[in-house]
């Protein structure tokens, strides 16, 4: 959203929704601008305006730069839950909600990333074996990825093509389809010009939820099995 910039046309956004109906809300990264901290605050209130009742989940991305973390932590507590490689486990109408939380992983670092973060190669390649791990113990009755950058390229498409390694990985594809591992939806951000959505194999449904490519707060309904009931809304 890299509020302040997209921060007007969120708030309208959140308007035309009507959060009673929403069961979760998710952030996929980039919500604030070029390090932009304070900017969590004008969010924190939108959010609160709307009537949603926190805790939201949230990941972070590349302009939530590391040395930001505890501070953004901060600004959120009671409010924004962050997951920098970690899982969180939830209830929401009686059923448990797995969810898995990571900024991803790029095939190729940015230049700025090679000069500036020691070791970015060997974080990025160990940060997929982590998600792998992790992916290993979701056994929820609904299992969710979050990533800020995306998990495949074709989410990417749209965006220049010898850019796709600096949008996200190929990587990930494979251990999001261990056919050992349930996984029911996942999301990513940071591909503006991308595609919204694509289903991984015919099996698994990626959407890109980045603000500026979809102008609105991405809503999905997910079907239980009949067993369970009915459906949950998800909210990113």
């Amino acid at each position: 959203m890299h509020s302040p910039k997209y921060l007007e046309s969120f708030k309208s956004a959140l308007r035309k929704i009507d959060t009673a109906n929403i069961d979760l809300f998710l952030f996929a990264g980039d919500m604030i601008y070029k390090g932009k901290f304070d900017e969590m605050n004008e969010i924190i209130a939108a959010v609160d305006d709307s009537g949603f009742q926190f805790p939201v989940y949230s990941v972070f991305g590349n302009e939530e730069y590391d040395d930001l973390y505890d501070k953004l932590i901060e600004i959120g507590k009671g409010k924004i839950i962050y997951l920098n490689d970690e899982l969180v486990s939830i209830e929401r109408k009686g059923h448990s909600i797995g969810i898995i939380g990571t900024k991803g992983s790029l095939a190729q670092p940015t230049w700025w990333q090679d000069k500036n973060i020691p070791n970015v190669r060997e974080i990025y390649s160990n940060r997929i074996n982590k998600v792998g791990e992790l992916l290993k113990l979701l056994e929820y009755d609904i299992n969710i990825l979050l990533f800020h950058y995306a998990p495949t390229y074709l989410t990417v498409i749209g965006e220049p093509k010898r850019a796709h390694p600096q949008m996200g990985t190929r990587a990930y594809e494979k251990v999001i389809l261990n056919k050992e591992i349930k996984i029911d939806v996942v999301f990513h951000g940071h591909a503006h010009k991308g595609r919204k959505f694509t289903l991984l194999k015919n099996r698994i449904p990626i959407y890109n939820v980045a603000f500026p490519l979809r102008q609105k707060i991405t809503i999905v309904d997910l079907p239980r099995p009949p067993s369970r009931g009915s459906l949950l809304s998800y909210l990113k």
